[in-house]
């Protein structure tokens, strides 16, 4: 004799209703083009704003902030291989977050781009914590505007003739991770990246050049794969 059951129908009941949210994608994040809209703008390129770090000073082989080395240098070229999208090395040597802030238009109406990677500045030394602060926030304004997906990157660490100027790095990269939360917007975490790798650890000059500022090639390959996990969720 068939007996009903209630509680395994409930079960399977359930069961076939999550199946079928899942065939339709809802309740599933999967950080795909499906939730991103970036209107006009092309999403496989990716625009690197930022200073020399950006550029890529003191990769190998690169003494100079001449032309000639913007389309091989830094972490932009890695993170092009890495990814599979366009990356754009619009780094400028020398420049600040005020500087950037005057620059990111320009930029975005020159590449339109899906996506503008945000990393500014060690140069901001004397201009302080909250003017970087209040520039990167009228950035992520300005590129959301032109539907590109803003992504921040923290400064990596100095060390050397440049250990002075860790202390303005600390006070704000926490508070670039905290702007990241507060607008929601991704964030690549450099500075926790180079300072736990193993050979960091060792020694700093394993992923910093001689100044102890710029990356070598080997830190440009790790910032590279830093911005990879938050750039391809946007996909």
């Amino acid at each position: 004799m068939f007996t009903f059951n209630s509680n395994r129908f409930s079960s399977l009941a359930r069961l076939l209703a999550a199946t079928a949210l899942l065939a339709l994608g809802v309740g599933c994040h999967h950080g795909s083009d499906s939730s991103t809209d970036f209107g006009d703008n092309d999403a496989s390129v990716v625009v690197g704003l930022g200073d020399s770090i950006t550029f890529g000073i003191y990769d190998t082989g690169v003494d100079s902030c001449s032309e000639s080395y913007r389309s091989t240098a830094g972490y932009c070229p890695r993170l092009e291989g890495l990814s599979g999208k366009t990356v754009v090395n619009a780094g400028k040597c020398g420049e600040d977050s005020s500087e950037g802030l005057a620059r990111i238009s320009k930029a975005l109406d020159r590449w339109r781009p899906g996506v503008i990677l945000i990393d500014y500045s060690p140069n901001d030394l004397f201009n302080g914590v909250d003017a970087v602060i209040s520039n990167l926030r009228e950035m992520i304004a300005i590129a959301r505007a032109n539907k590109t997906v803003p992504i921040l990157g923290t400064l990596v660490p100095a060390v050397g003739e440049h250990a002075g100027w860790e202390s303005f790095i600390e006070t704000l990269n926490p508070k670039i991770l905290a702007l990241c939360d507060e607008e929601g917007v991704p964030c690549a975490d450099h500075h926790k990246a180079f300072v736990n790798n193993s050979s960091y650890i060792e020694t700093p000059y394993a992923l910093l050049s001689e100044d102890g500022l710029h990356p070598n090639a080997a830190g440009y390959e790790l910032m590279a794969e830093t911005w990879r996990e938050p750039l391809m969720r946007q996909y």
